[in-house]
């Protein structure tokens, strides 16, 4: 028995396939057999679109992804292109090397990561398909920076991780306050060298600016994501410092927010959300310097924060007087006198190695009486007040009465001349 079954596809109005079913039940089975009609032109057309508008369905969501090409250094060679894949959690780097080198690279958290929980594990490397594993590493909470070494004959890296993210779609999202936040009070820890500021220019996105100061000549910036700069931002006798930073997002979408902090606090900071916005800060140097700043003059004139002397006058005001409320007040108002004329004087002996010695000669015996500090206790208000004005009483008789006695009594010997 012989079955005949006609299809008419509505797409292909003009192709018509016969299926001619035989069964066979002798030997239990089925033959198929059909006969395709010849296809007009305009019907091979449209087949042959919609061939490949399927391909390129399926094909762009995995190799055709659009991103932001991270930040890279390259030695003995060049980057040809980046191509990222989702479904491998694959970025692959073509190469066209000149010699043998290496690849410095910092993969933003929000492109490709690899995690296990919520812990870093490491990526997998791999150049032209051989596992590299002795490649250098560096994190922070916004990026991975990897050093990859590579030969003169490899074209190809590839950085496998655990996560592959959209950038578009995690930017437009993701709310950036937590982490600027953290990376702010980070920076409010850390050190920063006396006399100079700090400037954090924070971003998902690329940014070209300026900054100035007053002891910071005028200066472009360019750059996307995450950078900090250290700057001159001292206030001298003669005038007072002062600072501005104007920096602009050159896309769309993404964030800029720019903060300038000095001796552990924010003197200024803005922040634009807006397409191609800027943001402009600027404000006064602190003159007051760090309530447990370092002492300039003495630093300078030893020549290192980690001279002995300077060591010490650090070890006695952290460890004696800030230790009490008495002592923490005399602080307050000593800072803001010596940090109004230090910076100059700090200055002075940079530059005049003979002005350098005088200073030092002239503080030794400040510094002689202040280590005596080191051997009393002093573990009450009172002590701190009686052995702090029993020192301003020996030093002001140091170097006022006695300087006043001798030149009184050589001018009378003079006299008798």
């Amino acid at each position: 028995m012989t079955v005949r079954i006609k299809y008419n596809f509505e797409l292909f109005q003009n192709l018509r396939i016969h299926y001619f079913w035989k069964l066979n039940k002798r030997r239990g089975s089925v033959y198929l057999s059909s006969m395709i009609q010849p296809l007009s032109v305009n019907v091979k057309v449209k087949v042959i679109t919609l061939f490949l508008v399927m391909v390129g369905a399926f094909i762009s969501p995995t190799f055709a992804q659009q991103f932001q090409e991270p930040n890279y250094v390259i030695r003995g060679g060049e980057v040809l292109g980046f191509a990222i894949d989702q479904e491998t959690t694959t970025l692959t780097i073509l190469l066209e090397p000149k010699a043998g080198g290496e690849l410095i690279i910092t993969l933003p958290r929000n492109l490709i990561d690899a995690k296990i929980g919520s812990v870093d594990s490491d990526f997998t490397i791999l150049v032209d398909n051989l596992g590299y594993l002795f490649f250098e590493e560096t994190t922070t909470s916004f990026d991975r920076t990897v050093t990859i070494p590579f030969r003169q004959f490899n074209t190809e890296i590839k950085i496998i991780g655990t996560h592959v993210f959209s950038q578009r779609s995690t930017l437009s999202t993701a709310d950036p306050q937590q982490p600027i936040d953290d990376k702010i009070k980070s920076e409010l820890r850390s050190e920063i060298p006396d006399g100079q500021a700090k400037l954090l220019i924070l971003s998902d996105t690329q940014w070209s600016g300026a900054l100035q100061a007053s002891g910071f000549d005028y200066t472009e910036l360019s750059g996307q994501h995450h950078r900090t700069i250290i700057f001159g931002c001292e206030t001298s006798i003669f005038r007072g410092g002062i600072f501005a930073a104007k920096i602009q997002k050159i896309t769309e979408d993404g964030y800029v927010k720019i903060v300038v902090i000095q001796n552990q606090r924010i003197l200024a900071q803005g922040l634009t959300e807006a397409q191609f916005g800027e943001v402009i800060i600027n404000g006064d140097c602190d003159s007051n310097g760090p309530r447990g700043g370092g002492c300039l003059i003495a630093t300078a004139t030893f020549g290192s924060e980690l001279a002995p002397q300077v060591q010490e006058l650090r070890e006695l005001r952290d460890n004696t007087l800030l230790q009490t409320s008495s002592g923490s007040a005399f602080m307050d108002g000593f800072n803001s006198f010596y940090y109004s004329f230090s910076p100059t004087i700090a200055d002075w002996e940079r530059q005049n190695p003979a002005f350098k010695e005088a200073v030092k000669i002239t503080i030794t015996p400040l510094l002689t009486s202040l280590s005596i500090l080191n051997y009393v206790d002093m573990d009450s208000e009172a002590k701190v007040l009686g052995y702090g004005i029993s020192l301003i009483l020996l030093n002001i008789g140091m170097y006022f009465v006695a300087p006043a006695f001798l030149i009184t009594r050589l001018n009378k010997k003079l006299k008798g001349f």
